[in-house]
């Protein structure tokens, strides 16, 4: 949601290419219930310090090994070495990513057992203060479905300075991040939009709760991923100390399989699509080059968007004509499984005009029941 509620400039790499089904691949979109239930529940809570693997664990070998591969989405990420190899490291139950920026595959080992090493004597944190590490940034944007646009970003080793006096016309962002390498790197990476000014970043929760209403941003973006219960505790907390701010959670994971697996649960389904960097913040763009939008224009542009990303909002069109769009956002709805007044509620209208689409949608597709018009709308 675009407004907080209780309970609610690096290269890019290449764009994933649009998918339409649940598959093995963690690159994809619309996953469903069921296709989500198997994979492993999530463990743990926020991360408070370092941690390569994110807010879960998958469970690996305590002694830990290192691996040499090389990363299908991160070319552009190091222009200086386009085929450059990383290192997978594991230890102690978590694991992480490190670019070796060589493409010679016996240099690239000697480099990748270095930072094991390291990690072994001196822990995750020493290691990720000294080596850059990959890790994927999920930006979570619809409670329900949820819906998430991800890409894959590498940390920043020293400070950048947030823009204290951005130009009147940039959006000023707030950060949380505890992983301050992590941080630094959201940093740098919103400093590559030019209508985007990072003003504040906060390496704890009382930091942020103390210097939110200081700052005034207008925009926040904190890590709080869902199905995590401190994040609910988070949310709710803003949400009572701060009803007006417009924000978005995100997530920081080791790669996108790992943020599959850490989001399990859902009642409304999954919509997942990787992105470049910097089209990361599409779905909020314009948003205030006229004035501070409100809660209900926030909401729908974020619908518009990722409809139009998802496919959805073109499918209907093309499928049903003879709709119109407020028509095809009820059929959407039911598509869903929304019920009469949650639907309502996402559309910011009454039950009983959403009762009048329904009959009027009833009338064009010649069905008799909600069942029936799912059932026509998966038809086509």
């Amino acid at each position: 949601m675009g407004e907080f509620s209780p309970g609610g400039s690096q290269p890019p790499p290449p764009a994933n290419a649009g998918l339409t089904r649940p598959r093995a691949s963690a690159d994809a979109l619309p996953l469903t219930n069921d296709s989500v239930r198997a994979q492993p529940q999530p463990r743990g809570g926020p991360r408070r310090t370092p941690a390569p693997a994110g807010d879960c664990a998958a469970a690996l070998p305590a002694d830990g090994n290192v691996s040499v591969t090389p990363r299908k989405y991160v070319a552009d990420l190091h222009r200086d070495f386009p085929h450059e190899l990383s290192a997978r490291i594991e230890h102690q139950g978590a694991a992480a990513f490190f670019p070796l920026a060589t493409a010679q595959r016996t240099v690239a080992q000697q480099r990748a057992e270095a930072i094991h090493r390291l990690v072994a004597d001196a822990g995750w944190a020493a290691a990720g203060a000294q080596h850059v590490r990959e890790f994927t940034f999920a930006l979570f944007w619809l409670p329900n479905p949820l819906t998430c646009t991800y890409t894959s970003l590498y940390t920043v080793l020293r400070q950048p300075s947030p823009a204290r006096h951005p130009a009147a016309r940039r959006v000023r962002v707030a950060l949380f991040e505890p992983d301050r390498e992590i941080r630094w790197s959201l940093i740098h990476w919103l400093a590559g939009f030019p209508d985007f000014a990072c003003i504040a970043a906060y390496e704890s929760t009382a930091a942020l709760l103390n210097g939110l209403g200081h700052a005034g941003p207008d925009l926040l973006l904190f890590d709080a991923p869902p199905c995590v219960p401190a994040s609910q505790q988070l949310q709710a907390q803003l949400a009572t100390e701060f009803p007006g701010q417009i924000g978005f959670p995100f997530g920081i994971y080791r790669d996108s399989e790992h943020a599959w697996h850490c989001v399990t649960g859902v009642d409304g389904g999954y919509y997942y699509r990787r992105r470049r960097p910097e089209q990361m913040l599409e779905p909020i763009s314009a948003l205030w080059q006229a004035q501070p939008p409100s809660r209900e224009g926030v909401e729908s542009q974020v619908r518009h968007h990722l409809q139009t990303l998802f496919g959805l909002r073109a499918a209907v069109a093309d499928a049903f004509p003879g709709l119109t769009p407020r028509e095809r956002d009820v059929l959407l709805g039911l598509r869903r499984g929304h019920t009469d007044k949650s639907l309502a509620a996402q559309l910011g209208v009454s039950v009983w005009t959403v009762h009048t689409h329904m009959k009027n949608i009833f009338a064009k597709l010649g069905v008799h029941t909600r069942a029936e018009a799912a059932a026509r709308f998966f038809e086509k």
